[in-house]
């Protein structure tokens, strides 16, 4: 039990074939070949059941949501299943179902540093899709109290605090991370994004047009990066002035 790896006996192999077969099922419906979406939750239900019958074995095993993938030696891809139900869930727009995958995957798995933000993130955005913009705004607020440091934390709370109309307390949060002379990079631009969203729905539109700007050329340059075939995601690029906001030119409300 200590290599932490899946235990297969008769049950679990009938398990794990059910969720195959479920699987095959949801690609199936994503192009539209099979009209019964129910196979979605019942694959999220059965895994989630697979990973609490091998913790009663082994308290240990696969505590984060990439270690499962490591313990079935990648048969399965469950973190790009989970990946593809969040996003079907959100195209539906089914909002109810996406925030019990939320809720459930963040209980079922640890997060370590960042790595649960994306989650955080569509958690944050489906509570407002659903109305209750009150519980996803300190929802942001927890999460910025508990990762200060978490740009996409922060930016969150941008968009959650515009739906409930709390403007102040958004513009304080997008002077954390930007301010004059700033660079759009790949760690902030969701910051600058989220900023020009603000200029538009507060009506600032020299701010916006400034936000705009720096996230064009920004977008340009990757795309000329990804053209030439140089562009490793996991390097720090400094891109200089054209993707900052030149000195005394961000015109806060």
């Amino acid at each position: 039990m200590s290599d932490n790896k899946l235990k297969s006996n008769k049950s679990m192999n009938k398990k794990l074939k059910k969720f195959n077969t479920l699987t095959e099922k949801c690609y199936e419906n994503m192009i539209g070949a099979v009209k019964n979406d129910s196979c979605w939750m019942q694959a999220f239900e059965l895994l989630k059941e697979i990973v609490i019958e091998q913790r009663q074995i082994d308290p240990s095993f696969a505590p984060e949501l990439v270690l499962l993938d490591d313990a079935t030696d990648f048969a399965y891809d469950f973190s790009g299943w989970i990946e593809d139900l969040t996003d079907e869930l959100d195209m539906k727009q089914d909002y109810e179902h996406l925030l019990k995958v939320c809720d459930e995957l963040l209980s079922l798995f640890s997060w370590p540093e960042y790595t649960g933000s994306d989650l955080k993130f569509l958690r944050t955005t489906t509570l407002s899709s659903l109305g209750r913009n009150k519980e996803s705004a300190q929802y942001c607020r927890e999460w910025i109290a508990a990762e200060p440091e978490n740009v996409h934390a922060t930016a969150a709370g941008v968009y959650a605090m515009m739906k409930t109309k709390e403007f102040d307390e958004a513009e304080q949060l997008i002077r954390q991370f930007i301010g004059d002379g700033d660079e759009c990079t790949e760690e902030n631009d969701v910051m600058f994004t989220a900023a020009s969203k603000f200029y538009e729905i507060t009506g600032n539109k020299k701010a916006r047009k400034k936000m705009e700007q720096v996230l064009n050329a920004y977008d340009e340059y990757l795309e000329e990066m990804f053209d030439m075939g140089d562009y490793d995601p996991d390097e720090d690029y400094e891109f200089g002035d054209v993707f900052s906001l030149d000195d005394g030119n961000l015109p806060f409300n």
